[in-house]
């Protein structure tokens, strides 16, 4: 295959992955309509977890062995990871999709400052350019938003929510580091996934299942469905161009987000809530996703193999 070819083929599958998880915000808060936030995330790992060991065991690959002797690290991750997911949620209905997706974007950040901290990374003149540009872009994002939901009283608290599955995130990937080399990613995800599922079962509402319409059961599947070909076209794009490129493109997911509500809740009225976000905000929004992309982008340490998503 020629260098194009693969560049091609590379920025097309990491593209997939950034259009799904720009999409994710919106059905989960579609979602919210019918289901709680604890049944929501719970699902997605459940259907994730089930899909997966089908897909190892076709093709003659024994998925249970990581799960009968877990690592403990991996088990940890699992907690964290699961944490990101539900607070995420929650942030998404104290807020929005678009704001959601926006804040959520201070994982990266947070991943390299715990690098520089924990793992003795070094952080560059660029990468601290682009934390200045992002936390400027992200106040200005912050104030804007705080000024149009006015008469959302749970904004800040949603931020706090959000901020803190952004945390999570990070130290989820901090503990992933340490088992990269040990254990195949796909071992890792199904273990990821099926921890997760049981530390979220006490926040499943059962009730939910009890009337579910025929959309909000599509929904649902659709989410389920939304987490594995997302890693799969990830996991397609590592195969061809560099992570450093895949991330930047990914990064860009808020963008499609926000482009995603401007038509989502008048073609939708009944199960996606309309929102409000100034030229401030996205000058906000811009400046702060660009401030990440440059810390990233410039991230001079080994890379990371792929992992489950911060959605």
């Amino acid at each position: 295959m020629s260098p194009r070819s693969r560049f091609v083929k590379g920025v097309g599958f990491a593209s997939v992955t950034a259009s799904l998880w720009g999409m994710l915000p919106i059905l989960m808060d579609a979602a919210l309509h019918e289901f709680k936030s604890g049944t929501v995330v719970w699902f997605r790992f459940t259907f994730a977890f089930l899909v997966l060991f089908a897909i190892l065991w076709a093709r003659s690959v024994k998925p249970w062995i990581i799960l009968r002797k877990p690592p403990v690290i991996g088990l940890l991750s699992a907690v964290c990871l699961a944490a990101n997911y539900f607070l995420f949620m929650e942030g998404i209905r104290l807020s929005s999709p678009s704001n959601s997706a926006v804040v959520i974007q201070s994982a990266p950040v947070m991943l390299v400052l715990i690098g520089v901290y924990y793992f003795n990374e070094t952080i560059n003149r660029l990468q601290v350019t682009g934390l200045i540009l992002a936390g400027i872009g992200f106040s200005f994002f912050f104030n804007e938003q705080a000024g149009s939901l006015s008469g959302n009283e749970f904004y800040f608290k949603a931020n706090m929510v959000i901020t803190l599955a952004a945390l999570t995130w990070a130290v989820y990937m901090a503990l992933q580091k340490k088992l990269q080399d040990r254990y195949s990613s796909q071992e890792l995800n199904l273990l990821v996934y099926g921890t997760a599922a049981l530390v979220l079962v006490g926040l499943v509402d059962w009730n939910d299942f009890n009337s579910v319409s025929n959309t909000g059961g599509v929904l649902m599947v659709v989410l389920g469905i939304n987490t594995l070909l997302a890693y799969g076209c990830l996991t397609e794009a590592i195969k061809y161009i560099p992570l450093s490129l895949i991330s930047v493109i990914v990064a860009l997911n808020p963008f499609i987000t926000m482009f995603l509500m401007q038509m989502a809740p008048v073609l939708f009225p009944e199960w996606i809530r309309p929102e409000s976000i100034s030229m401030l905000g996205y000058l906000g929004a811009v400046t702060a996703i660009g401030g990440v992309i440059v810390v990233i982008r410039f991230h001079q340490q080994p890379k990371l193999e792929e992992t489950p998503s911060t959605t």
